[in-house]
């Protein structure tokens, strides 16, 4: 493996804004209150591996930013 990203097919986005199933096992819940026990879930159970992580700025519908932690995990 050259680098980190060598191999990976298939890339998952966990944040704490959208909540969501495990594509794996549906009955995981994912993301929002979560996010570490999901990143977590994701590389221990499915051997996915950490790609990113990084804050990110959204805006709600009054325009005012909405801050959520994101990660992207990939296999």
């Amino acid at each position: 493996m050259n680098n980190h990203y060598d191999g990976i097919e298939h890339i998952v986005h966990i944040s704490t804004n959208i909540g969501t199933g495990c594509e794996h096992c549906q009955d995981q819940r994912i993301g929002v209150d979560d996010f570490a026990d999901s990143v977590n879930h994701y590389i221990k159970a499915h051997g996915y591996r950490l790609l990113h992580t990084a804050a990110e700025t959204s805006y709600d519908m009054d325009g005012k930013p909405w801050h959520s932690t994101v990660a992207v995990v990939g296999m």
